[in-house]
């Protein structure tokens, strides 16, 4: 009699195999019978992970990080309930969808919803702030910005847009607040009921349009949010909707480019077509529209596969498509398409399309240069929009580019070792993705952080790195230049990058320094060397240590063993940028924000005796209650604005502002009741931040010189690094 076989007798293979099939709870309880099968390459096994993530939230697809089994693990449990959307940078069309109600605007006075006045939007956003009206929505699983507007995709496969899809339209009404993006008559939002003709499986936001790929197979196109989708029907390419993402005939993944539709069809390859709109009045109830002129990228159809007989593959193998391979990514800029293989490859194609021609030219392949010293360059994805890319390789470099030198090269005229620019901060950084807007960029790390590159036009925020013109950004590595303000990244913020900071203590902290911190008067000299001079020399290094300081927030203020999963307070999932604006989908764990927000506080012991004396007496002047030390400090914050240049941040007390001067000023507000520590020493009344005695940065420069000043030299937290000024950003 044979002997009968275990679980454990299978190969791994089978096993993997068969945790495809489970849910979490069958998948968790078998892995825990035994320790043979609670091993980590079991219970974290990236494909049934990844895998459950994708589906269940239709996250889209990371293959820089498709084998950390670990990390989507993690994801697939904070999903559930911490995905939050941020936005910044221009507001100028409402596309951040935070119009009104952020702090620093004036609150809406009518009922939610309705016609009252909503006080004026503010025009640019330099910090991230909270998209609104997305709690009821379900988990927001990918967001994308377009030229004018921000969509959102649930995990039911439900598109939301605010702003404006087309901003050059008058036509077009503009939304403070994320609307469902509608179907034809007799197609249900998915929201309402799942049909997978409409549930979107993956979207593109171009600059005015967005397409989108339902789980049925089916393309969608919009081109304003108050109209219903089109149903694209190429005429001179099959497509099939069969709910299958492999097949002949099968659309793999939709592209909205600047001024393209595109879309990749196994067995055709890329596809590109004018975007479609409806026409002002057009009847609802035509839900198609047939593309007539339509053109594919040559040599984009083959697919990797092998023949039942040797004859047929090497047949197929040695057909002039094989050597291009695959197409595993493609990006459709202003003017040409991009795309990489599975041969490690990456093309460029140019696009001819006008009245007289539609074509796409036979793709040209770009040498990646050798940065690493591999022994063969392999790139692993492209990511890019308007006129902007960046490759990604397997050793873990990026490189970026731009539109015009692939034209030069495509011209012959640039030599393919000068197509690519290699940023210090983006080398083995763990850069996972890659967000262009017009001017600016920014970076996704797999850690869970974003930085951010590039310049910000007439101060729009864009980088997200705050500031606004004023001293918080040029603390955090910006110069503004021109009549109109534009900031520009200075190169010592390219050696190790400058994060998007979604603490709001952070905030405050780089306001209270900004203002000198507790002694203003002794830090006026570094402060002018830092923010206020024209070298950079200075600036660049302080601004790393600022940089440096606010990075592990976590362990600075104790709450590092708080963190269970050990992703952190935020935790960033993707990012995007277009334009002048940009936004994060960011997974928000509330209670360790909340231990952290409290970590940072501590009583104020001069508001102590006011306060016990309000307490008997309950008169008006009670409420400020931080005690006259606070009003100096503030004055003095005030007055060390001035002297660099910089508005202040109590408009009464600041110089000149009164005929009797700062200090009685400042006194009639503080008598009027009015809270004076507004410049990151307080939260409120009776409590300080534990920075509130800290002193404006003093270091020794790298060229040695010390800067000016009473208190101690500071110490770098993870060391001074190595500055790579001889790079010169785009």
């Amino acid at each position: 009699m044979a002997a009968s076989a275990g679980i454990l007798d299978l190969p791994v293979e089978l096993l993997l195999l068969t945790f495809s099939y489970l849910d979490v709870s069958s998948f968790l309880n078998l892995t825990s019978t035994c320790k043979a099968l609670h091993k980590p390459d079991l219970v974290y096994d990236s494909a049934y992970w990844a895998t459950l993530v994708r589906t269940t939230f239709r996250v889209p697809n990371q293959p820089n990080v498709q084998n950390d089994g670990e990390r989507w693990q993690k994801l697939f449990k904070r999903m559930l309930t911490q995905s939050k959307i941020y936005t910044w940078g221009n507001n100028e069309k409402g596309c951040l969808g935070h119009s009104y109600d952020i702090p620093g605007t004036l609150q809406a006075t009518g009922p939610r919803g309705g016609n009252a006045s909503r006080g004026s939007r503010k025009r640019h956003i330099s910090w991230p702030e909270k998209m609104l009206r997305v709690e009821d929505l379900g988990v927001i699983s990918d967001l994308q910005c377009g030229g004018w507007s921000t969509t959102l995709l649930t995990h039911k496969g439900a598109l939301y847009t605010t702003g404006v899809i087309d901003g050059q339209s008058s036509n077009q009404k503009v939304m403070l607040e994320p609307v469902p993006l509608r179907y034809p008559p007799g197609f249900p939002h998915p929201y309402d009921r799942y049909e997978p003709s409409t549930a979107v499986r993956q979207f593109s936001a171009g600059r005015a349009h967005i397409l989108a790929l339902s789980d049925s197979g089916r393309i969608w196109s919009w081109h304003n949010i108050e109209q219903a989708a089109l149903h694209v029907k190429i005429l001179s390419y099959d497509t099939t909707e069969k709910g299958e993402s492999t097949g002949r005939g099968a659309v793999k993944k939709v592209v909205a480019g600047w001024n393209k539709s595109a879309a990749l069809v196994e067995g055709t390859g890329i596809v590109l077509w004018e975007p479609l709109e409806r026409d002002h009045g057009d009847n609802e109830i035509e839900d198609a529209a047939l593309v007539l002129e339509s053109i594919a990228v040559p040599k984009t159809n083959f697919k990797e596969t092998r023949s039942k007989t040797l004859s047929q593959y090497q047949q197929f193998s040695e057909s002039p498509e094989s050597a291009v391979g695959e197409v595993c990514n493609f990006i459709v800029l202003e003017e040409v398409v991009v795309f990489n293989t599975h041969l490690g490859k990456v093309f460029v194609s140019q696009i001819l399309w006008d009245r007289r021609e539609q074509r796409v030219c036979i793709p040209v392949e770009l040498e990646v240069p050798n940065i690493d010293g591999e022994d063969d360059v392999f790139v692993t994805d492209v990511q890019g929009s308007y006129r902007s890319f960046g490759i990604f390789t397997r050793s873990g470099a990026v490189l970026t580019s731009k539109q015009d030198r692939l034209l030069n090269l495509l011209h012959s005229e640039l030599a393919s070792r000068t197509m690519f620019t290699r940023i210090p901060a983006l080398q083995h950084r763990d850069v996972i993705q890659l967000a262009f807007g017009d001017y600016h960029f920014h970076a996704l790390h797999s850690p869970g952080y974003i930085t951010s590159y590039g310049t910000e036009p007439q101060v729009c925020g864009a980088l997200g790195l705050g500031g606004q013109g004023g001293g918080e950004g040029r603390l955090r590595g910006i110069r503004y230049q021109g009549a109109g303000g534009d900031g520009r990244l200075i190169p010592h913020a390219y050696t190790e990058g400058r994060r998007v900071w979604f603490e709001r203590e952070k905030r405050a902290w780089i306001q209270f320094l900004t203002s000198g911190g507790v002694d203003p008067a002794e830090a006026m000299e570094r402060e002018r060397m830092a923010i206020g001079s024209p070298g950079i020399q200075c600036q660049g290094e302080v601004s790393e240590f600022v940089e440096q300081e606010g990075r592990d927030w976590e362990t600075k203020f104790g709450v590092k063993d708080e963190d269970e999963d050990g992703l952190g307070a935020y935790f960033a999932l993707g990012v995007t940028a277009a334009g002048w604006h940009s936004g994060a989908l960011v997974l928000e764990n509330d209670q360790l924000v909340e231990k952290l927000k409290r970590a940072c506080e501590i009583p104020d012991p001069a508001a102590l005796p006011l306060q016990a004396e309000s307490s008997e007496n309950e008169t008006a002047t009670a409420e400020p209650a931080s005690g006259l030390l606070t009003a100096a400090l503030t004055t003095g914050a005030d007055w060390g604005r001035w002297a660099l240049g910089m508005p202040p941040y109590n408009a009464v007390s600041a110089p000149g502002s009164s005929r009797d001067g700062p200090e009685t000023s400042h006194m009639a507000q503080f008598n009027r009741g009015m809270h004076p520590m507004n410049y990151g020493a307080s939260p409120r009344v009776g409590v300080l931040y534990k920075w509130a005695n800290d002193h404006f940065p003093r270091l020794k420069l790298s060229d040695g010189t010390e800067m000016p000043g009473l208190v101690p030299l500071d110490d770098w937290r993870y060391g001074r690094p190595e500055f790579d000024l001889d790079f010169t950003p785009d």
